[in-house]
């Protein structure tokens, strides 16, 4: 469960890992976002990298909540070393049309890799009951460039923001490379 102090701001954006995951170019995560609510907005980090000053540097695929169009799906490169005001920028987008626009679908499953061979960033979703689509699924995923700006390597993890202070949401099935996580705060 991911809870945003009453301190915060609506705007707040958080990654969390496990300490003990892999390390690599070639990585694979996965979440169930089982609830959430109004603008709440989940996804997934790849190749998350610390950077020397503390901040870190990563490959995005979240769920859009901009203009309430929750079958869209990002891909960011964050920084926040370089810009705290801006740490982010999108480098591609894909609707999933079999997912409804608004509300947002709960639960909702997602899993997301890189492939450096390719040195591409590739997701697929499937809703309770569905079994996981095939990498490279048109109707249920999507898949787009790194930018040569994205760190090579780095840890998987998972993505948080928009929370409402003092509101939460819920994740389940938090696995990296097959392994699911259990040593997470």
């Amino acid at each position: 469960m991911v809870t945003a102090p009453k301190s915060s701001a609506v705007n707040n954006r958080e990654f969390f890992w496990s300490p003990s995951s892999p390390i690599g170019s070639d990585l694979t995560v996965c979440a169930t976002f089982v609830n959430g609510q109004g603008f709440d907005q989940q996804g997934v980090v790849l190749r998350l990298h610390p950077l020397p000053s503390g901040r870190v540097s990563g490959v995005t695929v979240t769920r859009n909540v901009w203009m309430g169009a929750f079958n869209v799906f990002n891909y960011h490169v964050w920084n926040t070393e370089a810009d705290p005001s801006s740490p982010f920028t999108q480098f591609g987008s894909t609707i999933v049309s079999p997912l409804p626009i608004s509300p947002a679908t709960y639960p909702l499953n997602l899993c997301a890799r890189t492939v450096a061979s390719s040195n591409r960033v590739q997701f697929v979703v499937w809703t309770q009951g569905q079994a996981m689509p095939a990498w490279g699924s048109a109707l249920q995923g999507g898949e787009a460039t790194i930018p040569a700006s994205a760190p090579s390597a780095g840890r998987g993890g998972w993505f948080a923001g928009h929370l409402r202070p003092g509101t939460n949401m819920r994740y389940a099935n938090l696995s990296i490379n097959g392994v699911v996580q259990t040593d997470l705060p």
